[in-house]
Order: C-alpha cells, then structure tokens, then sequence
C-alpha cells in the first residue's frame, strides 16, 4: 500500500486533463467546481473562535477606553477582564493602532504594558 495520495483537487484536475471522454471531462469540472464553491463558503463562515476573538477584542478595547491614560500589563488586564494573558496579548496585537504597546521596568524586569493610544 502506497503512502502517495493526492488531493480531491489534484484528482479531478488530472482527470479533466485526461480527457477520458466529455461525459467525463464534464462531471469533473463540475465537481471541482463544487468544491471550489464549497471552499469559498467555509472560508466565509463566521466560526465560533472567530466571535470569541472579536468579543475579546472589544473587551479589552472597551476596559483602555475606561482608563485611557493608564498602563496596564496583560496579566493586569487579563486579570480584570477574566481572560487568559495569551488571550490579551493576541486581542492588543490584532487591535494595532488603537492601543499602544511600551516596554518598561518593574520591579529590576522588563514588561510590555498596554494604553489606548
């Protein structure tokens, strides 16, 4: 038993190559055009990681807004808001130019603190 296995794509892609016959040729593009359709549809859908990650965006965006001239560490925040550090850290990467990220010293280490900016 060979391990080489090719994708559902690359099969009905050699089999219009092929040409084995019209008939053929026909139902495979139109297979892979259902695929094809199938694939823009999942790559639209709005999944549930996807809301949790907007909602958390908001969350965090919505806390900075409550203290917009404060600093924050992610622990900080993550803390107040119940979510994870790792959770924040994304949210405050993904929200870009809306929060401020500065590096400073406490207590002798080197943190990442968050603002609105």
């Amino acid at each position: 038993m060979s391990t080489n296995s090719i994708t559902t794509r690359e099969f009905y892609n050699a089999v219009i190559a092929a040409a084995i016959s019209d008939e053929v040729t026909t139902k495979a593009q139109s297979l892979l055009d259902s695929l094809d359709t199938r694939n823009e549809k999942r790559k639209s859908a709005d999944s549930k990681e996807k809301r949790e990650s907007a909602n958390r965006r908001g969350l965090v965006l919505d806390f900075l807004k409550t203290h917009p001239m404060e600093q924050f560490t992610r622990d900080a925040i993550a803390a107040e808001l119940g979510i994870s550090a790792a959770q924040v850290t994304a949210a405050c990467r993904v929200l870009g130019d809306a929060v401020t990220k500065t590096e400073v010293k406490i207590d002798k280490a080197r943190r990442v603190v968050y603002q609105l900016a």
